[in-house]
């Protein structure tokens, strides 16, 4: 397929996200050299202990310094605001970054102290206590933006001033020295739930997919997209949503997600007729949905384990039917709209031959395979998953087109890669000896007996990663496939280390924030408090209902209705992942005192906080695909709102009905019948947003196919039965109205 101009190339798309993130720094030599090093040391850090566990050191520990280096790296990248261009790193920067380093060394020190563990903490912890929660504040508002830390100033004032608050709002709890102590030294406060999850699981996972991104792989995703769905209706358009949910899988970041695909697919779009915006909304919508799908749903299943204590490989196995389910809607969404506006497909010729791309890159997807195998079959740890399948992508990657440049040679040193992982674990015991001895010499205590492990089964991950480039370099020099654009080295290897570090700074803040939020809500008491308020406000407007309209769910009908306000509204201007945080925290305990099953109520939240990563005007998705697709950012995010709000209802659906979240014991017709007429339900939505099922809709046609998407939501078999005749009959009207249009165009 011929390269389009208008694509971006790698680093012209690293710096349009850069910038939309925050970020427009462009350092050069020592700083830039400085910076590099302490973000691929950041990744180093987190692959290592993912592979081979904790170096001696406590969990806490573990996350202190997760937490310490990302807030260096933070004041490092990020500018004290947008816009202006600096091309070093000014002295306050530089000074933030190191006070951040001192403060965390002195909490890793300290954090066994006499003073923290009795709970009375000394002026000199205090002061490093309030330095840590400023510090944590301005990263997330360089990083994430202004949303988020009003929101957690807000909680602490309500600390401070609960005493003066009215009614269930009243707690006399707002202590200077306690909620210093509870939010920088407790589990319940920055070192809580969220960031233990950040550093332990969704770290790794954001490594994974910044070197599978640097391997090229998301280009081949689009491809193979483009080959499946490019020649159908809208087929530029369907393959971008087929790529972007692949990519947005893997990818922390729907705004990385968005520019990586959406460099490539829209273009496409734009050339088969999608207007600017309607294409840039189409890849938002894709983008954005991608945290939704399993098997990493954008880090969001690794936060839900720690919130849930529900095992990862239930939370993978309900979320996935819904995650095809919202995909389905949006890619109905498309359909409908290229069928309004005429828009075909690609022609035959122009795509790309399918073959040609397996054999060039299709190695990239056994390191995905690999990733399940680990999760689903063998059921080994995340961390050990994530571990064994960058161990497996990077040998594959860094020797995939060396083998076809040069067999002999390749081979000889795929040999003596072998043959070091090997002897590695014979000799790492002499190197911890030499590493334990330097404590005496020193008069030190930093190195254990065990500082450095190793594990038999590198050795394996590694031959395999080699057998398969081997293979597929085979293949290549039999067909004779280009691979000029698949090379990877070095420099491709520290690129992707960089990135993840990078990807992951917005994780690590907003998770360090939502620590503050969850400290406040526990310390205040105001978790149950947040529960009573709006049950109450939901008995308030049934009671004010007829009596022949409440049923046995109204109640809860208006609390899913005032929790999705909530999360729209929480969710603004927040990356995806620190919106489930917020919401998880904040709005979920709610649905479980209602009732709602604990994962029911946690995927609820997490697909409206994606739909508040569509809502305009605060949309970072659409302002990076508005400035590809030359289009109005408003404009944009509207589109992506739409094309996002096919899977609008999902959530209610399988809240009143879990069967498609494998929840309940049901039998296989059930769980047929529950996935049949959700998507029904959700093919009748969007056409109904669409205004247009076969033609257009009349306006009568249009109500009835809002009723009939609505009939599906209650889990009953006599609504779901009229759903299906009253959508059927619509399709039957729409196809004779059709026929009566050719007829009366022919005779014309």
């Amino acid at each position: 397929m011929e390269n389009n101009s208008d694509h971006l190339d790698p680093k012209k798309q690293q710096e349009l996200i850069n910038e939309l993130e925050g970020s427009d720094r462009d350092v050069r030599g020592f700083w830039a050299i400085v910076t590099i090093s302490v973000a691929v040391f950041l990744s180093l850090y987190h692959f290592y202990i993912a592979g081979f566990g904790l170096p001696g050191i406590g969990s806490r520990t573990f996350l202190i310094f997760h937490l310490t280096l990302g807030l260096v790296l933070v004041f490092l990248i990020f500018p004290i605001k947008k816009g202006l261009g600096q091309k070093t790193i000014p002295w306050y920067d530089v000074l933030l970054a190191i006070i951040s380093f001192v403060v965390g060394m002195y909490i890793i020190q300290n954090q066994d102290s006499s003073s923290i563990m009795s709970g009375r903490p000394t002026d000199i912890d205090l002061a490093f206590g309030l330095a840590l929660i400023i510090l944590v504040l301005e990263a997330t508002r360089r990083v994430v933006g202004k949303p988020l830390v009003i929101i957690a100033l807000i909680f602490i004032a309500y600390f401070f001033l609960g005493e003066y608050m009215p009614g269930q709002f009243f707690h006399n709890r707002g202590d200077f020295e306690r909620f210093i102590y509870e939010i920088s030294y407790r589990n319940n406060g920055i070192f809580g739930t969220p960031i233990y999850a950040s550093a332990q699981f969704v770290f790794i996972f954001i490594l994974f997919g910044a070197i599978l991104e640097s391997t090229g792989a998301g280009r081949m995703f689009i491809d193979l997209a483009i080959r499946a769905f490019g020649r159908f209706k809208g087929g530029p358009a369907k393959a971008s949503v087929l790529a972007s949910g692949m990519m947005g899988s893997i990818s922390g970041s729907s705004t990385a997600n968005a520019v990586t695909t959406g460099t490539f697919t829209i273009p496409l779009m734009k050339k088969v007729g999608f207007k600017p915006h309607v294409a840039g909304g189409v890849e938002v919508a894709a983008s954005s949905s991608g945290q939704i799908l399993p098997p990493v749903m954008g880090a969001a299943a690794f936060i839900m384990v720690e919130f849930t204590g529900i095992p990862y490989y239930e939370i993978i196995t309900s979320a996935f039917i819904p995650a095809v389910l919202a995909y389905v809607g949006i890619l109905f969404m498309v359909h409908f709209e290229a069928s309004k506006n005429g828009i075909q497909g690609i022609p035959k010729s122009e795509l790309p031959k399918g073959r040609q791309l397996l054999v060039r890159q299709g190695y990239l997807i056994f390191p995905i395979l690999v990733l399940l195998y680990y999760l689903v079959v063998e059921r080994v740890s995340v961390n050990n998953s994530a571990f064994y399948s960058i161990v497996v992508l990077l040998a594959m990657a860094f020797f995939a087109h060396r083998f076809k440049a040069s067999l002999g040679r390749s081979l000889l040193y795929a040999a003596g890669l072998i043959a070091v992982v090997y002897g590695f674990q014979f000799i790492v015991g002499f190197i911890n000896d030499g590493l334990f001895r330097l404590n005496d010499l020193f008069n030190i205590g930093f190195f254990s007996s065990e500082t450095i492990r190793w594990k038999p089964e590198v050795t394996m991950l590694v031959l395999v990663g080699l057998i398969v480039a081997l293979v597929f370099a085979v293949m290549q020099r039999k067909t004779d496939v280009n691979t000029d654009q698949v090379k990877y080295g070095w420099r491709n290897v520290v690129e992707g280390f960089e990135l993840a570090s990078r990807n992951a700074l917005s994780i690590i803040v907003a998770c360090a924030t939502a620590g503050i939020l969850i400290g406040v809500i526990t310390t205040s008491g105001l978790s149950t408090k947040f529960t009573r308020i709006v049950v109450g406000f939901a008995d308030t407007l049934t009671n004010m209902l007829p009596t022949f309209m409440v049923t046995d769910n109204t109640q809860l009908y208006f609390t899913l209705i005032l929790t999705v306000f909530a999360c729209l509204l929480l969710g603004l201007g927040l990356p995806t992942t620190a919106t489930y945080v917020v919401l998880a925290a904040i709005v979920a305990p709610i649905l479980t005192d209602m009732g709602v099953h604990i994962l029911i109520a946690h995927l609820f939240v997490l697909y409206y906080g994606v739909l508040a990563d569509d809502t305009p005007p605060i949309n970072l998705p659409a302002y990076a695909t508005a400035g590809i697709a030359n289009a109005g950012p408003v404009r944009t995010g509207v589109q992506g709102f739409k094309f996002d709000s096919a899977a609008l209802l999902l959530p209610f659906v399988f809240t009143l009905n879990p069967t498609i979240l494998l929840l309940k014991d049901a039998g296989w017709m059930e769980v047929i019948l529950a996935i049949f007429t959700a998507a029904v339900g959700m093919i009748a939505f969007a056409s109904f947003i669409q205004n247009w099922l076969i033609i257009k809709y009349k306006w009568y046609e249009r109500i009835l196919a809002l009723i009939s998407a609505l009939l599906f939501i209650q889990n009953n078999w006599v609504t779901d039965v009229v759903g299906v005749v009253l959508l059927g009959l619509l399709v039957v009207f729409q196809l004779v109205k059709r026929k009566h249009y050719q007829q009366e165009a022919k005779t014309a």
